[in-house]
């Protein structure tokens, strides 16, 4: 979104926020945290797939490989 308001191509976005030391990073989470998120997004809601928890997680600031 952001390329986008720029008005830019979104590698040209990456590559100036690469060279300018600005890469963005997969949250530091253990994969028993991680299992613990998902489980507990499932028990609440199991009717969802995966787009739906990938936006929960990053609706709570992870990032995720």
């Amino acid at each position: 979104e952001l390329a986008r308001v720029l008005g830019i191509h979104r590698n040209t976005l990456r590559h100036y926020m690469k060279n300018h030391g600005l890469e963005r990073r997969y949250t530091d989470i253990t994969d028993t945290d991680l299992d613990h998120l998902v489980t507990e997004f499932k028990k609440r809601r199991p009717e969802s797939g995966i787009r739906y928890i990938i936006g929960f997680l990053r609706k709570h600031g992870l990032r995720i490989q």
